[in-house]
């Protein structure tokens, strides 16, 4: 009977058999989406970033070259300003010189050109005395010249007034916060396969000054001419696009003139009108369209549909809607 209570207290607990031969289950982790190359919105190059936007007003004229820092610029404006010469904004955004310049003065005109690129850091030397206010009540950052010398030096190598030269890290630190680029109104993409024609070379005039633009097979860009020279860069190379925009504007006097009472001519750059896209040796007619300063450029083809550019650097023409362009 001992024996029997002390064998019956309690049972042994079931032990659940394992089956080895079943595989162990495992769990598999999703494949991770491949994060897309960076592009920048302003010139369609792969692995850039769109960083703050600044813009430059370089001299154009004969003095003013070798020009500094160009090659760095998503887009190059030229700009008619007194006696019918031109003038350039760059705009750089994806990348940044060291140093840059002739800088020059400021125009009336860029305020509304600038303002599609939301507050942009403006880098210039002086302006007219009344176009001041006009420059500081716009959506800019000035970063002038005449009101503080940090971060410019005149080059003794240059003559006056084409030797201001920026250094643009110093620049950029007095400009303070400034946009980053949103959408901009440029599409990038391949060679459209209809609509265009041939055009290797393109002369575009001004009252008083041409502008040359051949295109080059090997350099995959439309090569560069200013006033019959080779447009070459300070750094090494000659200057071109691999998009070259012709946009026919509206061109009016303002109220403003220069030192030597010449009329500042004003480019509107809103409202609408024709353009010629030049890119891989062809040309496409189309036109363009800014309801406000703050709206982007919509740039179509003539059939109505975006204008596509090729990636790189863009050149932009404003020039007078009766100014003549030879093709060839």
């Amino acid at each position: 009977m001992a024996l029997t209570a002390c064998s019956g207290s309690s049972e042994p607990k079931a032990v659940k058999a394992v089956d080895s031969s079943s595989p162990t289950p495992t769990t598999t982790s999703p494949t991770p989406t491949p994060t897309p190359p960076a592009l920048s919105l302003l010139s369609g190059r792969t692995g850039k970033k769109n960083g703050p936007v600044y813009a430059v007003k370089v001299d154009n004229t004969t003095k003013a070259h070798p020009q500094i820092g160009l090659t760095k610029a998503d887009v190059v404006y030229i700009e008619q300003v007194e006696g019918g010469v031109t003038r350039l904004a760059a705009i750089f955004s994806s990348t940044y010189p060291k140093v840059v310049g002739p800088v020059r003065s400021a125009r009336i005109s860029d305020i509304d050109l600038l303002r599609q690129y939301g507050t942009v850091g403006l880098m210039y030397s002086g302006s007219q005395t009344p176009l001041l206010p006009k420059l500081l009540a716009a959506k800019l950052k000035l970063v002038s010249f005449d009101a503080s010398r940090t971060g410019y030096i005149r080059s003794p190598r240059r003559p006056m007034p084409y030797d201001v030269i920026g250094n643009f890290a110093a620049l950029r630190k007095r400009a303070g916060k400034v946009s980053i680029p949103k959408s901009v109104g440029y599409k990038f993409g391949a060679l459209p396969t209809a609509g265009g024609r041939s055009a290797t070379h393109a002369t575009v005039r001004f009252p008083s000054a041409v502008v040359d633009a051949r295109w080059s097979s090997t350099k995959k860009r439309y090569l560069l001419s200013m006033d019959g020279a080779k447009d070459m860069a300070a750094e090494g190379g000659q200057l071109g696009a691999t998009t070259f925009v012709v946009q026919y504007s509206t061109l009016r006097p303002s109220v403003y003139k220069d030192v030597n009472g010449a009329n500042t001519p004003r480019t509107v750059t809103t409202g609408h009108g024709k353009a010629l896209f030049f890119r891989n040796g062809k040309v496409f007619k189309g036109n363009w369209q800014r309801a406000k300063p703050w709206y982007p450029t919509k740039y179509t083809f003539a059939n109505g549909s975006p204008a596509v550019f090729a990636p790189g650097q863009i050149w932009i023409a404003l020039l007078g809607r009766n100014r003549p362009v030879s093709i060839n």
